[in-house]
């Protein structure tokens, strides 16, 4: 790493501590090591120390350029870190390079070497023209050096031509697949976002698919993304649909949270936590898109998108921590509680991505009923992204989204915005079923069956509670977390232990707290958990038949 460092006396170099699109304190300085400094032209070595847990202060003794020098330990492969093996590397940005304070909007030139064996280098960074072999390349500041991770290695790829740009596609560690059928689905998932918003903000796109055998997700980039999914995806029907949700999600964020965004999201403070209420928008929305576009696409079925659809709003108002948090609070802790849980989480904390996915139908239909059918959800991210990213370049404040929909929805986005955001309440999803026809009812079916309300494996010494529901059987009978259960009824527990039991029956199971027989008795209940299905309304308004279709791309 070469510093213009003219009439500086001292240079002050840090590593991020968080990767911009995951709300997570890494701590990247934990694997740098053998960092020195050197005047790059005379090549003595130059003082430095340590001044933050992140930062280093260097004495440049004069120095017109210095030289950087230090080693990374990149041993996890996912979308958020960086990886190196004997065929690749992959690496991202904010894990691997230093930002020079003070620095950080000049322009910063990469330059590459590859081992031997390699060929390749994908990257969306501008290259250099006229350098040699390729491996040059620019980046107007530090916030894009770090916001385009690098591909290197041997990969099978190719580029196709969607939404008026070139978008290249590098597969590393894929297995079979048919190129024509993923790149047939991949443009038109591409052709599809940008319908919505009108509006190509790049000149190319780079998608970077990392294949492993575990591991998965994905990370937005500004003109990039980081996919991660099984080398065997393309030849299984379901998890095919599942990977291309992914690829809807990670490219419907090249709009919403890279450009349309909380104010906060941009330009980054690499040093600390930023904190914003609506990661249930940036986020959530991004998820309820992603299975409305397949949906749009004709890549998944109206049955499977509603059965989607339907799981949601079983899991949202089946969730124990939906009385306790917020969608608002579950976005500003997502630092300390979404990427940390532990085995209460379930109890406490909302999913922003599922149920701000929901809020995504939610405010859908509420958009199409009250504006009579003329505009759904699309038209306010359209609205948003024109004056707030395209217009005024800056993020946008909590009023400033709030503001947006009442301007769209009237007085019902203060309900919902008050009742179901920064509120506590259940949402009410019949109510905005209701918009479009359809009669929601929960059909009961786990009312049924009894309910313990421990989760568990099976281990050598019996069955391990590693989770309990507040308020269940369980709890209510002083099971814990860490609890091994070892005997029910002359029987050693398992997945399936309490299927001969009905709600209201006795019940007793033995088990061991560290090393201590326990006994624990009580009465199994019934779940609370609701399982809903909907039927259309054969007495539905003409306008109720037009949301409905406008939501499912289909007649009523």
């Amino acid at each position: 790493m070469i510093i213009d460092a003219k009439g500086t006396d001292t240079l002050q170099l840090a590593l991020p501590v968080w990767a911009p699109g995951s709300y997570m304190i890494r701590e990247f300085s934990r694997n740098l090591d053998r960092f020195e400094a050197r005047d790059a032209e005379s090549g003595l070595q130059l003082m430095w120390k340590k001044c933050r847990k992140n930062a280093w202060a260097v004495s440049t003794r004069g120095a017109n350029r210095v030289q950087i020098r230090y080693r990374v330990y990149a041993n996890e492969y996912s979308v958020r870190t960086s990886y190196i093996d004997q065929n690749q590397a992959a690496l991202l940005g904010s894990s691997v390079f230093l930002w020079v304070e003070g620095q950080q909007a000049r322009e910063h030139i990469l330059r590459i070497s590859l081992p031997d064996r390699w060929k390749q280098a994908a990257t969306s960074l501008s290259p250099i023209e006229g350098e040699a072999e390729g491996l040059s390349f620019r980046a107007t500041h530090y916030d894009e050096l770090v916001d385009c991770p690098l591909q290197l290695g041997n990969f099978p790829e190719f580029t196709f031509e969607a939404a008026g740009i070139p978008h290249q596609v590098v597969m590393p560690g894929a297995g079979k697949f048919t190129r024509s059928k993923v790149e047939q689905d991949m443009k038109a998932i591409v052709e599809a976002c940008t319908e919505i918003f009108d509006h190509q903000p790049n000149k190319n796109y780079l998608f970077v698919i990392q294949h492993a055998a575990k591991g998965g997700g994905g990370l937005e980039h500004a003109n990039s993304t980081t996919l991660q999914t099984r080398a065997d995806v393309y030849n299984q029907p379901e998890r095919y649909v599942d990977f291309l949700g992914l690829v809807a999600h990670e490219y419907f964020h090249l709009w919403n949270v890279k450009r349309l965004r909380p104010e906060v999201l941009g330009p980054f403070d690499y040093n600390r936590e930023v904190y914003t209420h609506h990661l249930w928008f940036s986020e959530g929305i991004t998820s309820y898109y992603d299975n409305l576009i397949l949906r749009r696409t004709g890549l998944m079925s109206t049955e499977k998108y509603q059965k989607t659809l339907l799981d949601g709003f079983n899991a949202v108002l089946g969730n124990r921590g939906d009385a306790e948090q917020s969608l608002a609070e579950s976005s500003y802790d997502a630092w300390i509680k979404f990427y940390l849980r532990n085995e209460n989480s379930g109890n406490t904390t909302v999913f922003y991505y599922r149920k701000g996915s929901m809020m995504g139908f939610v405010l859908d239909a509420a958009l199409w009923h009250h504006s009579g059918g003329q505009y759904g959800l699309d038209s306010v991210m359209k609205w948003m992204y024109s004056r707030y990213a395209i217009q005024e370049q800056r993020g946008f404040t909590d009023n400033e989204i709030k503001d947006a929909f009442r301007l769209h929805l009237g007085h019902e986005a203060d309900s919902i915005w008050d009742r179901y955001i920064f509120g506590r309440e259940p949402i009410d999803f019949k109510r905005y079923a209701r918009y479009a026809g359809l009669v929601l009812k929960d059909t009961q079916d786990y009312a049924r069956k009894a309910y313990f309300g421990a989760a568990g494996s099976r281990n050598a010494d019996g069955w391990l509670v590693t989770s309990l529901w507040e308020g269940s059987a369980a709890w209510k009978m002083g099971v814990q977390t860490g609890d091994i259960l070892t005997q029910c009824a002359d029987k050693e527990p398992d997945s399936d232990w309490i299927r001969d039991y009905k709600p209201g029956d006795a019940f007793k199971v033995e088990g061991k707290r560290d090393g201590e027989k326990m006994v624990f008795k009580g009465t199994l209940e019934s779940p609370t958990f609701p399982r809903f299905m909907w039927t259309r309304d054969p007495n539905a308004t003409s306008l109720e038949k037009t949301v409905y279709e406008r939501l499912f791309q289909e007649a009523f």
